[in-house]
């Protein structure tokens, strides 16, 4: 028994040579996860304050899912493309420090909005600078890790999805419970502003701390698993041969992963207008009663995500990675039809919080199966497109869908429970099936990789 273990970590060693010193790739990771805490706190804090800005503009439930959804995701989508070519070529280091600063300010811009147009402006400029965030995470992490840890390190990176939504549920439902006691609320240099739109302020300015961190602290790391001729910079027909080569994995990966995502963001969006609309937990009952036990699920599930794709390999099965993807969208779509129907919000609440176990599977693996199938030099491209159908799909539609589901085909706000379940259902399933179609597609994938052995 003995006699096995020598090559083994020969080979780990082996594998991780001439990548950075990994105890300042953790640090690097985990400044990245803060500013997706952020980012994630600015997409889908509109969630929390929906009640307060429909009172105060006046807005229906499609004009929040237009606002949640499509007005954030619409530029974050057509801007993902060009900043992904971008990432594959440029400092990424720079790129990602511009595209944090742009959010932050235009999450506080948001604060200066008086009617959903302008409300819509500033929300389209939080998506243009989260659409550098993934395309250079990607490829950052790819080389600063090794593959034999880079499962764990998208987990760690995406464990900001986690602590974002419980941060803006738990400190947001509360900061913004003390700032509901006052009609204005005296912001410095802003002067008097509502409660929901000093809510905006305070947090697009917080985010501008990570932005300057990251750029004074990170370096740009050298890049590493090229496949290119030109090593760092794919053609144009490389790159379709590459679309080409690989279509069934692509295609599958993308709209699958989308479609499910897509369900997630409609329930997680509209959770807190739906506990007090149909069981009367104000935002920050709702906040206090899940942000804890929310944040501690979606910790898990970024951590376990990674933890059970190498153990589901480690088994034999080489598609490991998305075969625990599509567990854990059968776990969301599961768990998201049937938590608004509890009769009780304690019952709501719990299974909703088990939802949260699986409700990170989607994004730590997608972005880990990108790394295992696309070279270096066309990694962030192909991030680019896969968040182009996430960011439109997702993050566009499925607010969007939920609200014109409450008004048109229901047509009545009471009914968001069937809503949320409706649009998980059908969403969610079709997104599964089209992963299960998909595994074929994505082992051929793998066994054409060439580089990095």
């Amino acid at each position: 028994m003995a006699g096995p273990m020598p090559t083994a970590t020969a080979a780990d060693a082996s594998s991780d040579a001439g990548y950075p010193n990994q105890n300042y790739a953790w640090y690097v990771v985990s400044v990245m996860c803060v500013g997706y805490i952020f980012a994630f706190i600015d997409r889908i804090v509109v969630g929390l304050l929906t009640v307060s800005i429909q009172k105060d503009l006046l807005l229906s439930d499609t004009q929040m899912g237009i606002l949640q959804g499509i007005a954030f995701a619409l530029f974050y989508t057509i801007f993902g493309i060009p900043i992904g070519w971008l990432v594959d070529r440029w400092n990424r280091k720079t790129i990602l420090s511009i595209g944090m600063t742009v959010w932050s300010l235009m999450t506080a811009a948001c604060g200066m909005a008086s009617s959903f147009w302008t409300l819509f402006m500033a929300r389209v400029g939080v998506g243009i600078g989260e659409a550098t965030l993934n395309p250079c995470a990607s490829s950052i992490i790819g080389d600063y890790f090794p593959a034999r840890t880079r499962a764990k390190a998208f987990g760690i990176y995406v464990m900001g999805t986690a602590f974002g939504t419980g941060l803006t549920y738990l400190a947001g439902g509360l900061v913004f419970k003390f700032l509901a006691q006052y009609q204005v609320v005296d912001v410095p240099a802003f002067g008097e502003m509502k409660p929901w739109k000093a809510m905006f302020v305070y947090i697009g300015l917080a985010g501008l701390i990570p932005a300057l961190i990251f750029w004074l602290t990170v370096k740009e790391p050298a890049r590493k698993d090229l496949a290119s001729t030109n090593k760092g910079n794919a053609s144009f027909a490389e790159i379709k041969a590459f679309f080409a080569a690989n279509k069934r994995a692509l295609i599958c990966h993308h709209a699958g992963i989308a479609l499910v995502i897509m369900s997630i963001y409609a329930w997680v969006n509209w959770m807190a207008v739906y506990f007090e609309r149909i069981h009367q937990w104000g935002p920050a009952q709702f906040a206090i009663n899940y942000g804890i036990p929310g944040l501690f699920m979606g910790v898990a599930s970024a951590l376990s995500a990674g933890w059970v794709a190498g153990k589901l390999k480690q088994g034999g099965s080489i598609d490991g990675t998305m075969r625990a993807c599509l567990w854990g969208c059968v776990g969301c779509v599961v768990g998201g039809v049937v938590a608004p129907q509890m009769p009780t919000p304690e019952l709501a609440l719990t299974v909703f919080v088990l939802t949260g176990l699986f409700a990170n599977y989607p994004s730590v693996l997608a972005l880990t199966a990108i790394s295992e199938i696309v070279p270096n030099e066309m990694r962030g491209f192909v991030t680019s497109t896969y968040i182009f159908q996430v960011g439109l799909i997702s993050s566009g539609l499925g607010p969007l869908l939920t609200g014109w589901v409450t008004d048109k085909v229901f047509g009545d706000k009471m009914q968001i429970a069937n809503s949320l379940s409706l649009v998980t259902i059908v969403t969610g399933t079709v997104g599964c099936l089209v992963l299960a179609y998909g595994l074929k597609g994505y082992r051929e994938s793998l066994a054409r990789v060439t580089w990095g052995k």
